[in-house]
């Protein structure tokens, strides 16, 4: 019963990206057409950038091409929560921008982030009953007939 030394990269220390990741951001929903330089330009922007990885298919038939996200890191994780307040949800490339800490992603492991923002979406819209109250007080005005 002894442990292998293989597990998931989490697991494994030599594997875990370098730096503070309280400094590293997600920034995902990219177009394909958004560049390394767009978005290196684009987080440039924001005092203390130290770090762009651009993240490409590394194997298989979509090889060489850009996978749709990259991690930008920062000096400071106030340096990382500006650029990520100002950044998440900007449109680039006709698309609103999914940025957040790298470290939160982790736990979506099979989770596409733009699905799990879809569900939440969707409940917040009132058919699950959660936003109900504030849009029936909307309603309230209303005349039938």
């Amino acid at each position: 019963g002894q442990p292998r030394g293989r597990g998931p990269i989490g697991s494994n220390p030599s594997l875990k990206p370098q730096g503070n990741p309280d400094a590293r951001l997600y920034v995902g929903n990219l177009d394909k057409r958004v560049s390394e330089g767009n978005v290196l330009k684009m987080c440039s922007q924001f005092e203390g950038l130290k770090r762009c990885e651009y993240v490409w298919h590394t194997h298989g038939p979509l090889r060489g091409q850009p996978r749709g996200f990259a991690f930008v890191e920062y000096d400071t994780p106030e340096h990382a929560a500006k650029a990520q307040a100002a950044l998440n949800g900007k449109i680039l490339g006709g698309r609103p921008l999914a940025v957040h800490l790298a470290a939160d992603k982790v736990h979506l492991k099979n989770d596409a982030p733009v699905e799990a923002l879809m569900r939440e979406r969707l409940s917040s819209t009132g058919i699950g009953g959660a936003g109900a109250s504030a849009s029936s007080a909307e309603a309230g005005g209303s005349k039938a007939g």
